[in-house]
């Protein structure tokens, strides 16, 4: 069952928040920091998978960078070798 549509519940009691603004009532301030707690975490969490993200592709390119220089070195190595035998 997709859960994302579920009714937001705070921790600590078992009364519904409203759904909207238009609802009328206004978020008790308990509520607005457990709100603001929340999305301060989720936004923390996603700053760090972006810099986990970042420093694998980082890593991924030069691995692939310094992969490629040794082909190239041995390349060069190679054809220096045959052109100096000939």
């Amino acid at each position: 069952m997709n859960d994302t549509l579920a009714p937001v519940r705070s921790l600590g009691s078992d009364r519904q928040l409203p759904t909207s603004a238009t609802d009328g009532a206004r978020l008790a301030l308990a509520d607005r920091l457990e709100l603001r707690l929340g999305l301060w975490l989720l936004l923390r969490s996603s700053r760090r998978l972006d810099s986990a993200r970042d420093h694998g592709d980082h890593t991924r390119r030069l691995v692939n960078a310094r992969s490629r220089d040794g082909r190239l070195h041995d390349t060069f190595r190679s054809h220096a070798l045959s052109s100096v035998r000939t």
